[in-house]
């Protein structure tokens, strides 16, 4: 089986594995909220715009008020200061915490006591979004109000508004899980039990704040740097597979370790689970009926599907338009010079003939008279008049040359405009595949630009909502509820399934997950070596989320690297993961990596030149991705950064 395969080709294999039928098992892949994810993705964008704070700096060296905007665009950007401590840090703080809404945690207590209003607009999927929050400055107390919000029209559409803290970050949590089509982790162990990881994961991966215990993002348990991988990939199915895994680990856990439930705690739980379903049909009821978001987000999955295939029959096309122009103008070079060939030798026996046709009255040594009846002699003996040789005729020869040439002249003719035509037909099949990826890319931007302006996409936050707290009271239902004799055979039919699910699924992905981690571990040891990780001879990422090195002719872990090492492999990595879905040409990387103090460990000039020369390489060959960098001002970074792209704090200055 392949990644191509339909939902229907989906549910059959199961059905045939598990020996059930495939209503059995679409009614238990319904009950456990398991649904398959089976189209490449499409790549869409997060983008920091501004920062704004304000506030009243106390025991500082510079007290007083204070009022800075930060602005950032597409590219690179540096945030820098001659000195340490000169707010470089909090900015990008501010930055994570902006996006995540847990800003408060993101910032120093004392530096929080000074900010009276903070405000991060940063953009995605071109849609601006805003975080604004407010406090007293000087109150120390990790409070305050907050107001998250959508760009519409000429306004503001409020997505959320009231205090900081939890309700803050699940509101911003479903509004970027919606945003960019990301699945929650499900997840499964017997420390924690059933949980996820959503939002605040994935977030912390755009960030490399230094060595850290995981390659992608702050934690390593469940396998989430290895998620977060195959999730910016793009690989198809992975969602699917970790929600049926966790399905089977919390089934086989509740048939082995649990005892069972008190029957009224169930009662109380089918009460809650009848509320949320009550609340979900009357928002449903609240929907426009003209605007049907779900179909709308079904044909972008559709056309998602057709842009990839397009844009390869683009780049075929392009590069037989560029073959073709090869050949044509190899063949436009051998038609010039076989004509030049055949004017040189046309011009050489003109010449000849011209001089054998003259008639001398003196010899041009001594000035001698020639008597004119010795040229009409010698012309009779086939001689020549003033030496007395043998004349060879030479005519015929270079008349069979010119002849042969005059051929090549045709034939190569002949051949350039046939080359030229194919060239042509080339350049117009180019042209289509462009304006077809065009085509779609534009039906694309206009289906997002229905799904974003729709005045109900608070209305569908609030839906999505309340169906992952269905999902969650069915689960536990399903999962915890008391076995009676009767319904032993169908705890075992869903055990079934599920396991069966997970193996199918695993099938599904796992030869591209093979393919890609490949890709990517060579990327990785290449920058890493470029970055000066020393005597590395090989990464190699295993399908368990294992990253296996080879250093020295020793193998190690990335857990066993200095921790110069370790940032460095940390920075490769998250570049190596935007090169490699920028080669695919799929992937659901934002295109946003923030890079804090990256020269700090160690890291020689030279090494730090090379880390920057890669960051440009990549804005170069992926011109829709933002990556900020904040240091201590080095004359390597000055020359990369363009000046209006830099944030400055000079001398003892601080950023605000």
């Amino acid at each position: 089986m392949n990644h191509q395969v339909t939902a229907a080709d989906w549910v059959e294999a199961i059905a045939s594995k598990s020996s059930l039928t495939a209503s059995t098992v679409q009614e238990t892949l319904d009950r456990y909220g398991i649904e398959p994810q089976s189209t490449l993705p499409r790549r869409k964008h997060l983008r920091i715009r501004s920062v704004r704070l304000q506030g009243v700096k106390e025991g500082a060296a510079e007290n007083g008020p204070f009022d800075s905007t930060f602005r950032f665009g597409q590219g690179l950007w540096a945030i820098l200061s001659d000195q340490n401590s000169r707010g470089k840090s909090t900015l990008l703080g501010v930055i994570q915490g902006g996006i995540r809404g847990d800003l408060p945690d993101r910032v120093k207590p004392d530096i929080w006591r000074w900010l009276s209003h903070v405000e991060v607009v940063f953009q995605a999927n071109e849609i601006e979004h805003r975080l604004v929050i407010t406090k007293k400055s000087g109150d120390e107390r990790r409070e305050g109000q907050a107001q998250f919000a959508r760009e519409q029209g000429e306004t503001w559409f409020p997505l959320y508004e009231g205090p900081i803290g939890d309700p803050l970050e699940r509101a911003m949590e479903d509004a970027m899980l919606a945003e960019f089509g990301f699945a929650r982790f499900h997840a499964h162990n017997d420390r924690d039990g059933s949980h996820t990881h959503g939002w605040p994961a994935i977030a912390a991966a755009l960030f490399v704040n230094g060595p850290g215990k995981a390659i992608f993002g702050e934690v390593l348990i469940d396998a989430i740097p290895l998620r977060l991988l195959q999730m910016f990939m793009g690989l198809p199915w992975v969602s699917t597979y970790t929600a049926a895994s966790t399905a089977l680990k919390r089934i086989r856990a509740s048939k082995s370790e649990r005892a069972p439930l008190n029957k009224g705690f169930l009662d109380r739980l089918a009460a809650r689970l009848q509320k949320v379903e009550e609340a979900l049909e009357e928002k449903r009821g609240q929907v426009r009926p003209d605007i049907d978001r779900s179909a709308i987000r079904a044909q972008i999955l559709v056309l998602d599907g057709e842009l990839i295939a397009l844009r390869k029959a683009a780049d075929r096309a392009r590069d037989q338009s560029a073959n073709q122009d090869r050949q044509w103008q190899g063949a436009k070079t051998l038609l010039a010079e076989t004509r030049r060939s055949l004017q040189q030798l046309t011009d050489d026996r003109n010449a000849g003939l011209v001089f054998r046709s003259l008639r001398p009255v003196c010899c041009p040594s001594c000035d001698a008279g020639i008597d004119l009846n010795r040229h009409e002699s010698a012309s009779k003996k086939a001689i020549c008049a003033l030496c007395g040789t043998e004349d060879r005729d030479q005519d015929d020869e270079s008349g069979i040359r010119i002849s042969d040439l005059e051929d090549d002249v045709k034939d190569a003719t002949s051949q350039v405009d046939l080359l030229k035509d194919a060239f042509d037909q080339a350049k117009d099949n180019e042209k289509a595949a462009v304006q077809a990826v065009s085509a779609a890319a534009s039906r694309l931007k206009s289906l997002e630009k229905d799904l974003s302006s729709e005045a109900e996409a608070d209305l569908e936050l609030e839906i999505r909502g309340l169906e992952a707290q269905k999902t969650e009271l069915q689960s536990l239902i399903a999962g915890e509820d008391e076995v009676e004799p009767n319904q032993g055979d169908k705890t075992a039919d869903d055990e079934a399934v599920l396991k069966a699910a997970e193996e199918i699924t695993k099938e599904l992905y796992d030869g591209l997950a093979r393919d890609i981690l490949r890709e990517v571990s060579e990327e990785i040891t290449r920058l890493s070596k470029l970055f000066g990780v020393q005597n590395l001879e090989s990464m190699e990422w295993g399908t368990g989320g294992a990253l296996r090195i080879i250093q020295g002719a020793t193998q190690t872990s990335f857990g066993k690297l200095s921790p110069g090492e370790n940032l460095r492999v940390r920075i490769a990595a998250a570049l190596a993961i935007i090169e490699v879905s920028r080669r695919r040409m799929y992937g659901r990387h934002p295109g946003l990596l923030v890079l804090d103090s990256p020269g700090s460990q160690e890291m020689s000039a030279g090494d730090f030149a090379t880390l920057l020369s890669s960051v440009q390489e990549a804005i170069e060959n992926a011109d829709d991705i933002q990556i900020i960098v904040g240091a201590v001002a080095r004359p390597q970074l000055l020359q990369v950064v363009p000046g209006d792209h830099t944030t400055h704090a000079q001398d003892q200055r601080f950023l605000f």
